[in-house]
């Protein structure tokens, strides 16, 4: 007996059949009970997802014995022969290697041919982008005017390709990728009745692997039961499909976390080792980050995270040592990484660099959280002694740069009897050029975080003077393209508004060409280089063969 692939055989045969679609099935069952039947349809979306299998679903619909009927029997000779692909009335096509004219000009001549059987003649063409321009127009008439007996129902995953002149003729129906619990639910039902013993965690590796596509994941499954005559268990799925199992994922970021460059090198040759694809590792690595950045944003669903709910739980203790800028950060590099892989970079280097970056990174805070310590501090500074745990709350560097845009004389209480009320809205207070200047390096970092171009703009600029609460930035005369870039409306208000949180006033900014030179970087790049090849050799292997340059370090304290 001829062995049939789950795909092939647990193939749909009527709309109820057909997963994760309801809103495509829905409108079809309705067309054809109330006969509101088109001439022409396309069906778009990705592979696997059943645009085909609803096409002949529809065509078994229309032509059935019994029909024309939402529930065509599957019993009837016609059925039978729709199903088998051998019905003289339902020509199937592939739009890939029948795309010239020629073909076309044949179908032209075959529709004005009454059906044999049924009411319909029914042509279904699948990959119809792949058509030629001059197919498309030869098809154009007939496709526009076809005789009462002729239907046309069109596949394609790619319906940009697909002309304008076409799309407007046709009724176009764009089918999802099926959701990973409907898949799961699917395999389940093969499962049981082709009586396959796997461990229910497998189900969701499998699915994953489907990207959303239910005949590939009939197809993994088809294969994981070749696996093994008794019990697959989940490694035997991870190691057939050559994925990387979660508890190496949360390994790799417990050692991000805990900045341990050296495990994280050991981790790379352990990886590579066992043979796993690198940019299926950074993949999987760059969902796992994903995952956390959701949990960071306030949801814990497993309908969008796709874990178990254990597996969400450790997701969510590790998203709480990360920074909101950390995982942004961690995503940025490993996404990088993934770029220079596309661009045929060394793998295991580029791996190695991606990891060493990310172990090596410095804690990255958002600007939200950095001026929401200066509000803090500037708010505890009208209180003559500051609780005692507000002030451990703050890093040694954080205090000195209080201290600098916050000036002990502000700290103190008023000594006149009567002072004059204050304004709120910080018309009577002038900003001062020296907190300006002491200000200066935390607005570019901050707004580093936001946009670093605007901060790598700004970090040429210098404070040149104050006019009232107008702080004039000056820049060399030849950056003209900086000083129009920050002049923009959005980027100008976004800096105002970081420097006046900063400053605890409303300020306003004015950029001007000064006779300046441009800065000449402080540390010339031989020595820092010499520098990082007696500590970093790796870093050194990679400025040789990329060709890189430093251009800026910082001394450790």
């Amino acid at each position: 007996m001829t062995y049939l692939p789950f795909a092939r055989k647990w193939r749909p045969q009527d709309f109820n059949e057909i997963v994760g679609q309801e809103h495509i099935t829905t409108t079809l069952k309705n067309a054809i009970s109330m006969e509101r039947l088109h001439h022409a349809y396309l069906f778009a979306g990705p592979r696997g997802i059943g645009k085909t299998s609803t096409a002949r679903i529809f065509s078994k619909a229309l032509s059935c014995e019994k029909g024309p009927s939402v529930k065509p029997c599957n019993i009837c000779p016609t059925c039978k022969e729709i199903t088998l692909g051998s019905s003289m009335d339902v020509i199937e096509i592939d739009g890939a290697s029948n795309r010239g004219i020629d073909e076309i000009r044949n179908l032209r001549e075959t529709v004005k041919f009454s059906p044999s059987k049924g009411s319909f003649k029914i042509y279904i063409i699948d990959e119809v982008h792949m058509l030629t321009t001059e197919a498309f127009n030869a098809l154009l008439k007939t496709l526009e005017e076809p005789p009462m007996h002729v239907k046309f129902i069109f596949a394609t995953t790619e319906p940009h390709k697909v002309p304008a002149t076409i799309l407007s003729r046709c009724q176009r129906f764009d089918f999802r990728r099926i959701q990973i619990k409907d898949i799961i639910a699917k395999l389940h039902e093969v499962s049981k009745v082709e009586c396959l013993n796997i461990d229910e965690d497998a189900f969701l590796y499998i699915a994953k692997a489907s990207d959303g596509s239910m005949r590939d994941a009939e197809g993994i499954l088809d294969q994981i039961a070749s696996f093994s005559k008794g019990k697959v268990h989940l490694k035997d799925v991870i190691d057939s499909l050559g994925m990387i199992d979660q508890e190496t994922l949360f390994r790799s970021a417990e050692l991000i976390i805990n900045k341990d460059t050296k495990a994280g090198i050991h981790l790379v040759d352990e990886i590579l080792n066992s043979g796993k694809d690198t940019k299926q590792f950074l993949l999987e690595l760059l969902e796992h980050f994903r995952n956390i950045m959701i949990v960071k944003a306030g949801i814990i669903s497993d309908e969008i995270i796709c874990l178990p709910k254990d597996s969400i739980d450790r997701v969510k203790k590790q998203s709480d040592s990360l920074s909101q800028g950390d995982v942004f950060y961690i995503i940025s590099v490993i996404s990088n990484g993934l770029r220079m892989i596309k661009q045929l970079m060394p793998e295991r280097i580029v791996f190695e660099l991606s990891i060493i970056k990310l172990t090596s990174r410095d804690s990255i805070s958002s600007i939200e959280e950095i001026l929401s310590k200066l509000h803090t501090v500037s708010s505890g500074s009208h209180v003559s002694e500051p609780p005692k745990p507000a002030i451990a709350q703050h890093s040694p560097q954080e205090k000195n740069f209080f201290k600098k845009i916050i000036p002990a004389a502000e700290t103190k209480k008023p000594e006149t009897p009567n002072p004059a009320p204050a304004d709120s809205s910080g018309a009577q207070r002038s900003a001062d050029i020296n907190r300006v200047k002491d200000a200066w390096p935390i607005l570019v970092k901050a707004m580093a975080v936001k946009k670093m171009s605007i901060s790598s703009y700004l970090a040429e600029g210098e404070p040149d003077s104050v006019k009232g609460n107008t702080v004039i930035i000056g820049f060399p005369r030849d950056l003209n393209f900086h000083r129009e870039v920050l002049e923009e409306k959005q980027n100008k208000d976004a800096i105002e508004q970081a420097l006046s949180q900063i400053m605890d006033m409303p300020v306003k900014m004015s950029f001007i060409p000064t006779d300046r030179k441009q800065k000449e970087p402080e540390v010339n790049s031989n020595e820092i280089k010499a520098g990082f090849k007696n500590k970093e050799p790796v870093i050194d292997s990679a400025l040789n063969i990329f060709g890189g340059r430093i251009f800026r370090t910082a001394k450790n304290n």
